[in-house]
């Protein structure tokens, strides 16, 4: 391993107790957004901005939006600002303060909002997705900065709001100078310290059918929505069943699932017993891998809708693309990719699992925007989250801090 000697010098100054304790007290601030019960991401957000200014980060904490902030971390070794320096390298270390709502609270063993420590467990609404990753970055960059060791390239943590929802921050960032520095990123979301080079694209598709409401028992003085409907939703599974041709190693298969079927539409009134609809909604979720685009499934979608147009000539069809985000797949030659899997390798002594993830992340928005190798790697079982009793493992999250040390050094460099 290059730089052997002065990652396990860093490696000496980890402690582990005081990291739990940090990833145990920001666990402890409940960053649901819920604002009509006065939840946000803004304790979280501030208590992350504490930190950074404690550990002497240049830091920026802006609002996104009312109560929904970005806070943003650097440490910059290099001045790129200038032509000159332009490629020097640049890797964010990216994560969210969000989380997602704990349910019902009297299903868990123990308060969702303790951070309680169990068997070697932490249990706790955001232990696993992602707040453990989050100050596991930014403790290794406190480390990092606490030494006298000069790097050949900068750092930038992000800790930005709204992963969980429409991804307001990460959207936000990828437009700020600090993405147009940013060579490599390195997400934080749990994947049990996997190296995930892929990422599953989505869309969200909204498709309304018109037609006339009636009386149930007249339907005919009317005209049915839910029929034509009927006939897009099982030529969708036909199409989701040729998808299957398209199986990517790492991801699976893309799929089409509907997700919302509402008669009325949505935000069109309740349903009722005698009371034909004249508005039928459907929101598709599509999940995309590498190996096909949405415009496939777009081009097969359209011809869905045109039959079903000539079939129920009398109905009005629409549908809008709500939400779109590409698939990721970085080349396992890629220096972050060489630098995390040597890494693993280091700090384990097993060889790095190379996997994908089969949701998408901050990460998609912005290998999509900035057209840069974008990993994610963090600590947590992959299914723990958004369940009663999210956990993480204390073992794992040892394993993380010290792959995202040595990953640093390795990717950034050692000025000579």
């Amino acid at each position: 391993m290059k730089y052997e000697s002065q990652i396990n010098s860093l490696f000496n100054n980890i402690d582990n107790d005081y990291l739990i304790d940090l990833i145990c007290e920001f666990s402890r601030i409940k960053s649901v957004w819920d604002p009509k019960n006065g939840f946000s991401e803004l304790e979280a957000a501030l208590w992350i901005e504490k930190k950074f200014k404690e550990f002497g980060f240049e830091t920026d904490f802006y609002y996104v939006t009312d109560k929904r902030p970005n806070v943003i971390a650097e440490l910059n070794y290099v001045n790129n600002s200038n032509s000159e320096n332009s490629n020097i390298p640049t890797l964010l270390l990216e994560g969210h303060t969000d989380v997602v709502t704990e349910g019902d609270s009297s299903l868990w063993s123990v308060d969702p909002f303790s951070a309680t420590i169990k068997n070697g467990r932490i249990i706790g609404r955001g232990v696993n997705d992602m707040k453990s990753g989050l100050i596991c970055a930014l403790y290794a960059m406190k480390l990092i900065k606490d030494s006298d060791l000069e790097l050949n390239g900068n750092l930038i943590c992000a800790a930005l709001c709204d992963e969980e929802g429409e991804m307001i921050g990460v959207k936000d960032f990828v437009q700020s100078e600090y993405a147009d520095r940013i060579s490599s990123v390195i997400v934080c979301e749990p994947e049990a310290n996997n190296i995930c080079i892929e990422q599953k694209g989505v869309a969200w598709i909204s498709i309304k059918i018109i037609g006339k409401m009636s009386h149930g028992a007249m339907p005919y003085s009317g005209l049915n929505t839910s029929y034509p409907l009927a006939n897009i939703l099982t030529e969708c599974e036909k199409l989701n069943d040729q998808l299957k041709e398209h199986k990517s190693i790492l991801l699976g298969y893309p799929s089409i699932t509907p997700t919302i079927i509402s008669s009325p539409g949505l935000n069109n009134g309740i349903p009722q017993n005698n009371v034909m609809p004249g508005e039928s909604e459907m929101i598709l979720d599509i999940r995309l891998t590498p190996e096909i685009d949405l415009g496939y499934i777009l081009d097969r979608f359209d011809s869905i809708i045109e039959n079903a147009k000539l079939k129920y000539d009398s109905n009005k069809f629409t549908y809008e693309i709500l939400e779109s985000r590409p698939p990721v797949k970085v080349d396992t030659n890629s220096k972050i990719v060489k630098a995390l899997s040597d890494s693993y390798k280091f700090v384990t002594g097993n060889p790095p699992v190379i996997a994908g993830v089969p949701g998408s992340t901050d990460g998609t928005i912005i290998s999509k925007e900035k057209n840069i190798p974008v990993v994610v790697c963090g600590p947590g079982a992959v299914t723990a989250p958004h369940q009663i009793d999210e956990y993480i493992d204390i073992s794992e999250i040892k394993e993380s801090i010290r792959i995202y040390i040595s990953s640093i050094i390795n990717y950034l460099e050692i000025k000579q």
